[in-house]
């Protein structure tokens, strides 16, 4: 009988091999430490097609380290009314 071909994008055993991540540069960051050992960081960065965004990530310190480790993230189009609209929302969702 013919072993069965992984289904597209899946490698050996259903793991999916992670594509090489591109290098963006990044323009200026803030990052904001709470708890034991999370951060939230806040960034400006430069796509290698010179389009500009911004990156929302969270993530955590190993034990006695400070190498940021991440957990998730998001990146949207540095676009003035985008942005506009983010943080008035974000101001609207903090008000009492």
């Amino acid at each position: 009988m013919a072993e069965e071909a992984p289904m597209a994008g899946q490698g050996q055993g259903g793991f999916v091999p992670r594509q090489p991540r591109e290098n963006y540069e990044t323009i200026k960051m803030e990052t904001i430490n709470y708890g034991t050992n999370n951060f939230l960081e806040i960034a400006k960065k430069k796509a290698p097609n010179g389009n500009l965004f911004i990156s929302l990530s969270k993530g955590w310190y190993p034990a006695g380290s400070t190498e940021k480790r991440y957990k998730a993230g998001i990146g949207f189009p540095m676009e003035k009314e985008l942005v506009d609209r983010f943080t008035g929302a974000l101001n609207t969702v903090l008000q009492e």
